[in-house]
């Protein structure tokens, strides 16, 4: 018989066994101790706790199963640890069977209105200036693109999170990619 603790990660509640909840709860401390800015700390913290979420939700076939270590060691596996970091405890060597696929969000950081021209200059690696002109030019040309621009700020979600960003670009929203991107 194993010991059983209820959790909350991301927001959501998960019964994990003992000895997955201290490896995991080691993991999200040694990745914390590892953060140089300080100041992103909740965030980054935050959007792993939002992806271990996700990946049990994946993983786990009704509300009502225990996450295992087997489950732990995978999401650790697949998050990796920041900047190469490795665990002092046994390594897992699980593949990730994910690919990065890039999402179109709205870019809040380099945005003039509503993000969605820097959005997809960066979902389609164009220059975002090229695609405001075009935009500016279809609004000359019969004022469809003010028509298209408003649907799609309406339509596409804005990219909030780190690891939104992260997958607007392409990127595997992983511990090392999440830390990196929260130093620039």
């Amino acid at each position: 018989m194993k010991k059983v603790t209820t959790v909350n990660i991301g927001g959501f509640c998960f019964v994990v066994e003992e000895d997955a909840y201290i490896r995991l709860d080691n993991y999200l401390n040694s990745f914390r101790a590892s953060i140089s800015n300080k100041q992103d700390i909740t965030e980054i913290m935050e959007d792993i706790e939002a992806r271990i979420a996700e990946i049990f939700h994946e993983n786990l076939k009704t509300n009502q199963q225990v996450v295992d270590m087997k489950l732990v060691n995978k999401v650790i596996s697949q998050l990796g640890y920041p900047e190469g970091k490795s665990s002092s405890e046994e390594t897992y060597n699980f593949q990730s069977s994910e690919k990065a696929l890039k999402r179109l969000f709205r870019d809040l950081d380099n945005s003039i209105f509503g993000g969605v021209c820097s959005g997809l200059g960066v979902y389609f690696d164009l220059d975002v200036i090229a695609i405001r002109i075009l935009f500016l030019v279809g609004l000359a040309f019969g004022g469809i693109s003010f028509w298209l621009y408003l649907i799609m700020w309406i339509v596409v979600p804005k990219a909030n999170t780190i690891a939104e960003k992260l997958q607007m670009r392409g990127m595997e929203v992983n511990a090392e990619n999440i830390s990196n991107f929260s130093r620039y």
